[in-house]
């Protein structure tokens, strides 16, 4: 396996797989902006399947402890580092009013609003973080690979309805110029649960080394906003907190067990662009 090193002052050597990746992602973006305008424009239901597709760069912090007892005489590993990586994403979900998310009937004589809800499945990777922990005179470099598979849920909060209390207690009248500008816009957010898969390789290229594939728990919550393009295409910008759960490796040292082992908490913090496409609509089955 190509080994990716960094240094604190140094540069990361970016392989060409990772540039390779993005174009593809941004070329996925683009034909699903493009062929959205072929999908009928016929008038708006009260559920949606959409799909989307996005970038966005993911930045680890990730705390590091460890210790080998034997290998030979006690070495520690401790410190902190951080890296950020190109991430893609995309996702298939479905988008239902929130007074159409159960039968009218049992909601009695309450009245919610019909801002959209979202449930989604989002797989996410091509996340890759190169980092240093500190090992007594010398440092362990650690690979950590990280792909996601979500289940989200999402809400969005129209701009005009947040504004609309500003403008009614600040006595700012109708404002149709503004009001035009937030229309196409809402604000979201959300959360979602799954699984992540972490491929996780660490060597001193001395004495020390480690690697495992690991499946877990994962979570994220985020909050951004979307603005409507047209009637079927969506526009998304938002920030999101990844939550990977603390991993830790078993070392050796040339092939053979020293004891000990390695343990790594990342906080993971992703910015994101997503295009995101209705391709089919059909009514509320409560009707």
């Amino acid at each position: 396996m190509q080994r990716v090193r960094r240094t604190r002052g140094g540069d990361h050597v970016a392989g060409g797989k990772r540039i390779r990746s993005v174009r593809a992602a941004w070329l996925l973006a683009a034909g699903l902006f493009a062929g959205s305008f072929f999908v009928s424009a016929e008038s708006a239901a009260d559920w949606d399947v959409y799909v989307s597709a996005g970038l966005g760069i993911s930045t680890a912090v990730v705390d590091t402890d460890g210790e080998s007892p034997n290998a030979p005489g006690p070495i520690l590993l401790f410190g902190s580092d951080d890296d950020s990586s190109p991430l893609v994403d995309g996702a298939v979900g479905l988008a239902i009013p929130m007074d159409e998310l159960v039968p009218r009937e049992w909601l009695l004589d309450v009245r919610l609003p019909n801002w959209p809800v979202r449930f989604e499945l989002e797989a996410a990777g091509l996340r890759e973080f190169e980092l240093k922990t500190e090992r007594g005179a010398g440092s362990f470099f650690t690979s950590v690979k990280a792909t996601t598979l979500l289940v989200n849920n999402w809400l969005d909060i129209p701009l005009i309805e947040m504004w609309r209390p500003v403008q009614y207690l600040g006595g700012l009248g109708r404002q149709p110029r503004l009001r035009q500008w937030l229309e196409p816009g809402s604000f979201f957010l959300g959360w979602g649960i799954g699984l992540s898969v972490l491929e996780i390789d660490g060597s001193d290229n001395v004495a020390l080394s480690g690697s495992d594939d690991i499946y877990d728990f994962a979570w994220n919550v985020g909050t951004g906003v979307n603005y409507a393009l047209t009637d079927k295409v969506d526009l998304s910008i938002g920030y999101r907190y990844l939550g990977l759960g603390k991993q830790k490796i078993d070392l050796d040292g040339g092939g053979a067990p020293v004891g000990g082992d390695v343990e790594f908490d990342p906080d993971v913090h992703e910015f994101r662009v997503q295009i995101r496409v209705e391709v089919y609509d059909f009514r509320s089955p409560w009707r």
